[in-house]
C-alpha cells in the first residue's frame, strides 16, 4: 500500500491505496497541499481505497437522503448503527462508475469503494474526501463554507449567496477594482476558529468550476451575504439576523446532532469575532465599492 498525504486548513489528510494506481494525477487539486510527513500532534483524517464493491444490507443501512446538487438523483446517503453510507453512481452500474464511501460517525476513519474504470477524469473521488473533511473537520474547530473569498496581505473578505446568486462575480469585481486584493477560494474554503478565538480561512482543493487551489490563509474580517438587486445597498447583521446570515452556507450533517451542534457552535463563535453583512447588489464596480467601504468602517 501507499499513502499520500495532505494538509489542508492545518488538518492532515492521508490517502491509503494499492502501489500500482495512478492517484496523484486524479487528484490534481490537492498538489499544493501534498506534505512528506505529519507534523506531531497534526489532526487526521484517514481514507483508504478498496478496489471492490461494499454489499450492504438493506436491513442495516436507512436511506438518510437522495438528491444533491452535485450528483443529482444519481447519488444516495444512509445510515446505520455506526457508520453512514455515501453513494454516487456516475452513470449506470453496470459500466462500474459506482462510488461507496463507508465512514465511522465521526467521519475521521473512511473506506471508499471504487472500481479502476471510473477513477480516470472522475471528480467523485475528491467530492468524496471532501465530504468526509467537511464533516471530521468540525471536531478540529474548522468548518468548511460556501463561499468565495478575496484577501489581501492582512485580511480575507468572504461571499456568501444562493447559486447564481454572483458571488464569483462580485470576487472577480473586487479584483478588478479593489487595489491589493486576490482571490483565495471561489467554492468552498474552510474557516477556522484559534484558540484565541480569531478566525483565519484558507484555500482547499475544492474551489467549483474555477482553478484556484491556493495553500493559503488570513484572518477573516468579514462574510457578506449577496442578493441580487436594482440597487447598491450594505446593512449590517448582529446576532440572531447574523447566525441566520450564516447557515445556509455552513457545512454540517443535520442528522447528526453532535456534528450539527459543533456547527452551530463554530458560527456563534464566528458571528463575536468577524463582521457579517448583507449586500443587495449590481453586478458593477460600484458594488464592490460599496462593500468595501462598508467593510473598512466596521
Amino acid at each position: 500500500m501507499k499513502e499520500l498525504k495532505f494538509v489542508v486548513a492545518d488538518i492532515g489528510i492521508s490517502i491509503r491505496y494499492r502501489g500500482d494506481l495512478s492517484l496523484e494525477s486524479e487528484l490534481y487539486s490537492f498538489k499544493n497541499f501534498i506534505t512528506a510527513e505529519f507534523d506531531d500532534n497534526l489532526p487526521i483524517i484517514y481514507f483508504e481505497l478498496i478496489e471492490q464493491d461494499f454489499k450492504e444490507s438493506k436491513d442495516d443501512y436507512k436511506l438518510l437522503s437522495d438528491i444533491s446538487i452535485v450528483w443529482g438523483d444519481n447519488f444516495k446517503f444512509l445510515e446505520s448503527e455506526d457508520s453512514y453510507l455515501t453513494i454516487i453512481d456516475e452513470v449506470e452500474i453496470k459500466n462500474g462508475k459506482v462510488w461507496k464511501m463507508v465512514s465511522e460517525k465521526t467521519f475521521i476513519h473512511n473506506k471508499i469503494y471504487f472500481n479502476r474504470n471510473s477513477l480516470v477524469s472522475s471528480s467523485a473521488l475528491s467530492w468524496l474526501v471532501m465530504v468526509a473533511f467537511g464533516q471530521a473537520s468540525l471536531r478540529f474547530n474548522t468548518v468548511l463554507i460556501h463561499s468565495s473569498v478575496v484577501y489581501n496581505n492582512k485580511e480575507a473578505i468572504a461571499f456568501l449567496g444562493k447559486s447564481g446568486t454572483g458571488k464569483s462575480t462580485h470576487s472577480r469585481l473586487w479584483l478588478k477594482h479593489i487595489d491589493g486584493f486576490k482571490l483565495l477560494n471561489d467554492d468552498n474554503p474552510a474557516v477556522k476558529i484559534t484558540e484565541e478565538g480569531e478566525a483565519y480561512i484558507f484555500g482547499t482543493p475544492w474551489s467549483g468550476k474555477t482553478v484556484c487551489y491556493v495553500n493559503q490563509s488570513a484572518r477573516l474580517k468579514a462574510i457578506v451575504r449577496l442578493q441580487q438587486a436594482p440597487f447598491n445597498r450594505f446593512s449590517k447583521r448582529k446576532g440572531k439576523d447574523a447566525l441566520m446570515t450564516l447557515l445556509p452556507s455552513f457545512t454540517a450533517l443535520r442528522w447528526n446532532k453532535d456534528i450539527f451542534s459543533k456547527m452551530i457552535s463554530l458560527i456563534e463563535n464566528i458571528i463575536t469575532n468577524v463582521n457579517v453583512g448583507h449586500l443587495e447588489c449590481l453586478p458593477d464596480e460600484d458594488a464592490a465599492k460599496i462593500n468595501y467601504e462598508s467593510i473598512t468602517k466596521y
